[in-house]
């Protein structure tokens, strides 16, 4: 009954339903010749189920699917195209180079990582040593990358640097020149960035501390740290070498030493002696190298680099416009933009109480200078003279005065003041200066090696008028003002002065000339360069 009475409901849906449905059906039919045997049938029942499911599709959708077809056709048939043009522009096997050297590249990094890992601790030599560590640290900066590589093997940066390292004798160096190799390795790699580190160090002055030649020496040289050389030149290409012996002293005296030392090598390679000649004295300029005999052309040559090396010691920039004074030459010289301007006598200090060797600026002049004597002077001198009665003093001229116990003596300004009419000051904790002296008759002699320290100058106030370099401050101006008050002259610049230590110097007429190791200091160079 259930039924029944259901179907009087459901009839108007059903034949509703199928009234909606005929326009689709009737497509989706066959037509009516279409017999079960007919080929069409036969066609149909042949074709895969996938191709009858889209034929089954509403025709709607046919033309949709046949345009992305044809779309896929031709996106595929683009990209083969665009594939062949790539083929036919790019190289052949250009990407295959390309990770060839990209794995190349890789290699290259993981030998030298690996290769870096002992190389530090290899050497026994302390400061070697540490020139290594230093070098290891700066390839991990650069995440172990080459320097010196390329595609090809050593760079031509690498062999520019190997041409100046081959040629370091001619600045009187000794460094371990590795091998040209025709092939890039990881040990190759640290040999070369060793010997231009050490090279640099050198050149710069890291083969002796001027504190053990002498404490008066106050000079200190710049060394090149390992990556201060490396990053110089690492990128330099064919100005490699350049930059790399670059590192040595710009001056150019020390240059002049360099070329007498490579003609002094001609000499002894090609020896044309005088038998007389042996004997040369060495106060005389040295014209003729192939007239030395072997034990003296040594000796020279030894002279020329010591030298040569103390020139490391000096400032880089010793200013254009400066004061020197060459102790062993008892000569002070004024340059004035590179020209030199005044030449002159100088007394410099005796052999127990020489003159240092140090850098400093001189601000200003003192006319009628008062003498503060020094505590040294007082003890060894002064008070030994009077029997510790300084006061004794008093009747030549002195100021004596005890601050907390300690005698303070001062000259006052005057004829017979030690330090004359003139005082060139550069403040410094030495206490020394240059200055005029009451005792002029000590120019005349030869060797000049008598004053406690300071430096005594001949014609002071001709050197004053140059270093002022004003009008109005000539030498007779400068002389009106001697009187009994001290008379102070502010420079318009501060001037770089340099008191330093050279026994060999090439001359006006281009000839060497030695001069007397008055403390012995070229000595103990020599010895500590094992020449």
């Amino acid at each position: 009954m259930f039924r029944v009475s259901l179907l009087p409901q459901a009839a108007p849906f059903v034949i509703a339903g199928a009234l909606l449905a005929a326009p689709a059906m009737a497509q989706m039919s066959s037509p009516p010749n279409d017999a079960p045997d007919s080929p069409a049938a036969a066609e149909r029942r042949a074709r895969p189920s996938s191709e009858r499911e889209n034929f089954n599709r509403p025709t709607a959708d046919a033309p949709r699917e046949a345009d992305e077809h044809q779309q896929s056709d031709e996106r595929q048939e683009l990209g083969q195209e665009l594939e062949k043009q790539k083929g036919a522009d790019a190289p052949q096997g250009v990407d295959e180079q390309q990770r060839a050297d990209e794995r190349q590249a890789t290699e290259a990094r993981e030998s030298l990582a690996q290769a870096l890992r002992d190389w530090s601790n290899e050497e026994p030599d302390d400061s070697r040593s540490v020139q290594r560590s230093e070098i290891a640290a700066y390839y991990k900066t650069r995440d172990y990358a080459p320097i010196w590589r390329d595609a090809h093997g050593f760079t031509k940066t690498a062999k520019s640097a190997l041409d100046t390292l081959r040629d370091a004798g001619r600045d009187g160096l000794r460094v371990k020149t590795p091998a040209q190799e025709s092939s890039w390795s990881a040990e190759g790699e640290l040999a070369l960035s060793e010997a231009v580190a050490d090279y640099a160090a050198q050149a710069s002055g890291a083969r002796v501390n001027p504190a053990t030649i002498s404490p008066d020496i106050e000079e200190r040289p710049s060394v090149v740290k390992p990556a201060q050389a490396l990053d110089a030149i690492a990128e330099a290409g064919d100005e490699a070498g350049a930059r790399l012996a670059a590192f040595n002293p710009p001056h150019p005296a020390y240059a002049a030493l360099r070329e007498k030392l490579a003609e002094l090598r001609a000499a002894r390679g090609h020896p044309r002696r005088e038998a007389a000649a042996a004997h040369e004295s060495d106060a005389r300029p040295i014209t003729n190298f192939a007239s030395l005999s072997d034990a003296k052309a040594k000796r020279v040559e030894a002279e020329i680099i010591a030298n040569m090396e103390r020139w490391r010691w000096e400032p880089r920039d010793m200013g254009a416009t400066r004061l020197e004074v060459n102790i062993p030459q008892f000569e002070t010289t004024f340059t004035r933009d590179n020209q030199i301007v005044f030449r002159g006598r100088v007394v410099v200090g005796k052999k127990t109480s020489p003159t240092p060797v140090f850098s400093d600026v001189m601000p200003y002049i003192i006319i009628n200078p008062t003498w503060t004597v020094p505590e040294s002077i007082i003890e060894k001198e002064l008070e030994p003279k009077t029997g510790g009665k300084l006061s004794k003093l008093r009747t030549r001229g002195y100021k004596v005065t005890y601050r907390n116990g300690k005698p303070f003596v001062q000259q006052e300004p005057g004829e017979k003041n030690a330090l004359g009419r003139l005082k060139f000051v550069f403040p410094n904790d030495l206490l020394i200066y240059m200055h005029d002296t009451p005792q002029k008759k000590l120019f005349a002699r030869a060797k000049r090696a008598y004053s406690h320290g300071c430096v005594r100058v001949q014609n002071p106030f001709k050197l004053a008028e140059e270093i002022i370099g004003r009008p109005g401050y000539d030498e007779k101006r400068l002389k009106a003002l001697i009187g009994k008050k001290e008379r102070r002259i502010n420079l318009a610049k501060p001037i770089p002065v340099h008191i330093e230590y050279f026994t060999a110097g090439v001359n006006d007429d281009g000839a060497l000339k030695l001069y007397d190791d008055i403390y012995g200091y070229s000595a103990k160079v020599r010895s500590a360069l094992a020449l």
